[in-house]
């Protein structure tokens, strides 16, 4: 998988995460429920959405997924209340054995 940062350079802050540091987060993301149909992984710096996939695309295998970064920054609350939601039942737990 790849992550891709979709936020408009204008507006981004000196705090916004690096294109290294997003695509480090995506390995240790977890995934969430899909939304219309596109994965979803939680990470520690933000949400994660497949890329829209066109008619004539086509992808090797399932590990062959492009995605977008979903930062607070760059959306609108009601769409990060999506993710939230979308994510929220879906936690890893933590369970270690002795």
């Amino acid at each position: 998988m790849a992550a891709t940062a979709t936020a408009d350079p204008s507006a981004a802050s000196a705090s916004a995460p690096t294109v290294d540091a997003l695509q480090s987060d995506l390995q240790s993301a977890y995934a969430c429920k899909d939304i219309d149909g596109r994965k979803v992984w939680k990470g520690g710096l933000a949400y994660y959405i497949q890329s829209y996939v066109y008619d004539n695309q086509a992808t090797d295998d399932a590990t062959d997924v492009a995605t977008d970064a979903v930062l607070p920054s760059d959306n609108t609350p009601e769409t990060m209340q999506e993710f939230e939601e979308a994510c929220h039942t879906f936690a890893p737990t933590a369970s270690k054995s002795d």
